[in-house]
């Protein structure tokens, strides 16, 4: 009876607002109390037919409805159709798009729906009408991420009240749904603009937890701009199980395809390494890249877990906190502070390299300390930890590189890879059994996430687009040959995409005046060649290729993107290759936050938002402009400046 009602909805009452006639997203709909009439606001012609979901509660359901048959029955539940306008908008569950798409196109309907009055004529934006200070409490929140209740607490309140007298706090609530939510809004709409009009780009997966049973999908656009300069921007942190799915992890990575315009122009996501992530992707017809971050991650941990490492660990844990615990046991400062540190940081993969150099140092100190007066670790516990410190160094090495980077981009890992694989990680004629066992495992681990022949050749197409390793010294001549070969099709093809934007070509040379008369004689013996549209794109292509390979290795000290700012006239159609690959990361998360301690501290403060500020304070966080007045960056009136490269 509900679905033939739906199909057939009764004529409205005179005195009704028309678009009640078609909202029939609640069933309880019919039983609303009287009240006084709404003024008419004229729906589309056609809308009222609409299906609305049954279960809908939200208000917001008044001016949006699904396609439907002749019974009522939803035909497509991943578009919803705007009454007002006709819109189809991307629905995922939620109301959010359908109470942006009101607040940014029928402003007054959304008013009048949720009782706001109208602002008079001329009035500047709400953000705009508030005071220099509370745009500098919202300036604070987002810079540092913090949780909106903590300009309710008391000590906040007076420190702003010594700053300004008089001065009183905004409450939480109203800077969520005033400042914080246009600015959230307004960036939403700049950043949707700019991506949708990328001819290439990436996306970041970084996946974190919040809170027990809570996780989050934090997704990051990445390209390079026209400047050839590594741009990011945060698009949304969508909520996920703290273990995803693979239909989870598809759900929310189609949907932001889809919500920003991205599905054509990605073609790379990098996040978790497993079965999940490369199902996402597929489904999208991306390549899923694993994080080179969790790849040492895993192959320090492999080392960390042999018995006789994490035994020897376990006492030098043990030692600390008995030397800490009483008087007189680790008078020396240096020492105190190096055993505090193995308390607080030993469970962190990203610091123990330097924790087990530090003991190393220590050793003539802690070797007669222990309960009783016997030594708390043994000779077999030393060369263990010794060990250890060997074979990690290579690893903690390498991390740092990607650390130092001003953009640790795809065309790294390969070269870190071999280096790691084939000589650090290689055992030597002198390496203890120990030694050999900490190598293989750590040789295993980070083999296994690099195993994928797709991920490979993506990873040796970025090198080739790398002046400072466009040889491929490293690769066998049979990798070397298919990759160049491979090079070749992708710059003819991204040349021939219809809607890209070409890297200016350069200016065809000046052809010299020929005699009319040789060229009576010889023109058509003799036909011109090499002008800038001779040959066919493939041929261009093989010909661009063939001279980058051959010109001179860069330093390794030379940024990729600067070498390509300089010559992409010079290689018009490898330039298009080296923008789509060169802005792949090599980490799904900021390399600092992965290798260094500042992650830990970013994390925390993520996890303890509340979940429903969690998607706007990060996205305006990672969004932010880096340097200059916070006033100007988060400027409370139209513009949204961005930043070029947040991470």
């Amino acid at each position: 009876m509900f679905q033939d009602l739906q199909a057939k909805p009764p004529e409205p009452a005179p005195a009704a607002p028309p678009y009640l006639c078609g909202n029939l997203a609640s069933p309880r709909g019919h039983l609303r109390k009287a009240g006084p009439p709404a003024p008419a606001l004229p729906l589309l012609e056609g809308t009222q037919n609409l299906v609305g979901l049954g279960r809908a509660q939200s208000r917001y359901w008044t001016f949006f409805g699904f396609q439907g048959d002749a019974y009522g029955r939803i035909l497509d539940k991943t578009k919803i159709i705007c009454k007002l306008c006709g819109v189809r908008l991307s629905y995922s569950g939620n109301t959010t798009n359908l109470r942006q798409h009101l607040i940014y196109k029928h402003r007054r309907e959304y008013n009048q729906l949720v009782g706001a009055p109208d602002p008079p004529k001329g009035a500047p934006p709400p953000a705009a009408a508030l005071g220099r200070t509370t745009r500098a409490v919202a300036d604070f929140l987002v810079w540092d991420l913090m949780p909106l209740e903590v300009v309710e607490g008391e000590g906040f309140g007076q420190m702003l009240n010594a700053l300004e007298p008089g001065y009183k706090p905004p409450a939480a609530a109203f800077l969520a749904h005033t400042l914080l939510r246009e600015r959230h809004l307004q960036g939403q709409a700049k950043v949707t603009e700019l991506a949708r009009g990328l001819p290439h780009c990436a996306l970041s997966l970084d996946l974190w937890h919040h809170s027990p049973g809570l996780s989050y999908l934090t997704l990051t656009l990445h390209y390079v701009d026209d400047t050839f300069e590594a741009c990011a921007r945060v698009l949304c942190s969508h909520p996920v199980p703290q273990e995803p799915s693979p239909e989870s992890l598809a759900g929310a990575l189609a949907w932001a395809a889809e919500e920003w315009g991205v599905r054509e122009s990605g073609a790379y996501a990098v996040g978790p390494h497993g079965p999940a992530a490369r199902q996402a992707a597929a489904a999208l017809g991306w390549q899923a890249l694993p994080c080179v971050g969790q790849a040492l991650g895993g192959a320090t941990e492999a080392v960390l877990a042999l018995p006789p490492i994490r035994s020897a660990l376990e006492r030098c844990r043990r030692l600390a906190a008995w030397a800490l615990a009483g008087p007189g046991r680790a008078e020396e400062p240096l020492l105190r502070a190096q055993l505090k540190r193995l308390l607080r940081d030993g469970a962190l993969w990203q610091s123990v390299h330097g924790l087990l150099h530090g003991l190393l140092e220590q050793a003539e100190a802690l070797g007669g300390l222990g309960p009783e007066g016997e030594p708390a670790l043994r000779p077999q516990d030393w060369v263990a930890l010794q060990d250890a410190a060997d074979v990690l160094k290579p690893l903690a090495v390498a991390a740092s590189t990607f650390t130092k980077e001003p953009f640790a981009g795809l065309s790294l890992v390969k070269p870190v890879l071999t280096s790691l694989l084939y000589k650090h990680l290689a055992p030597g004629e002198w390496d203890s059994e120990l030694a050999r066992a900490a190598k293989g495992a750590a040789h295993r681990e980070l083999s296994r996430h690099y195993a994928e022949p797709e991920v490979e050749r993506a990873l040796n197409l970025a090198c080739a687009l790398d002046p400072r390793f466009r040889s491929l010294d490293f690769l066998s001549q049979p990798d070397r040959a298919e990759t160049l070969r491979l090079l070749t099709l992708e710059a003819a093809r991204l040349a021939e995409v219809p809607g890209a934007s070409p890297s200016p070509l350069p200016p065809p040379p000046k052809q010299p005046q020929q005699d009319s008369a040789i060229e009576y004689l010889l023109g058509d013996l003799c036909s011109v060649r090499g002008g800038a549209g001779a040959g066919s794109v493939q041929q261009r292509a093989e010909q661009e290729s063939a001279s980058f390979q051959t010109a001179g290795a860069s330093s390794l000290g030379q940024e990729p993107l600067q070498w390509w700012k300089t010559h992409h006239t010079q290689y018009p159609l490898l330039a298009r290759a080296a923008r789509q690959l060169l802005c792949v990361p090599a980490t799904a998360a900021p390399a600092a936050w992965l290798f260094g301690e500042a992650g830990q501290a970013v994390y925390k403060k993520r996890a303890a938002l509340a979940p429903e500020h969690v998607d706007m304070l990060v996205f305006l966080h990672g969004n932010r402009a880096e340097g200059g007045s916070p006033e100007v960056v988060l400027g409370g009136g139209s513009s949204f400046p961005l930043s070029k490269y947040m991470w």
